[in-house]
């Protein structure tokens, strides 16, 4: 199918979708793949099958995982990298991994990935005081 079919059948109702009603009914959405977290086909996770970049927490907690999709990998699995870095080379880990996959989408992964490490070093720093 192609990826805008998928999005028409999915927009409307699928189980990652979060509707805040304290934003003005403002859609959200919390599926993986999905940079921005933005309910739209250009960052949706689930119509962009072939070409998803997802910046995630390592399972440790303690690093980011950048994860793209290949034909390589097996069919509902991303092939990911564990990036165990400073902020800055992180960022640019996630930059390159989203370049050479999706360009539209760099800034979005390189502030998400941001946005993981400053919450890494928060809690680090958090767990260093008790």
């Amino acid at each position: 199918m192609s990826s805008q079919l998928v999005w028409e059948l999915v927009k409307k109702n699928h189980a990652f979708l979060r509707k805040n009603a304290a934003v003005n009914g403002a859609l959200f959405s919390g599926e993986p793949g999905n940079l921005a977290n933005k309910h739209s086909y250009k960052y949706s996770g689930l119509a962009n099958r072939a070409s998803t970049v997802d910046v995630a927490l390592a399972p440790s907690g303690d690093a980011i995982v950048v994860a793209k999709s290949s034909k390589k990998s097996k069919a509902g699995k991303l092939a990911g990298s564990i990036v165990n870095k400073n902020g800055r080379r992180s960022n640019h880990a996630a930059g390159a991994e989203a370049a050479s996959t999706r360009p539209d989408l760099k800034r979005a992964a390189q502030a998400r990935a941001s946005a993981l490490t400053k919450g890494i070093r928060t809690s680090k720093a958090a767990a260093s005081d008790e």
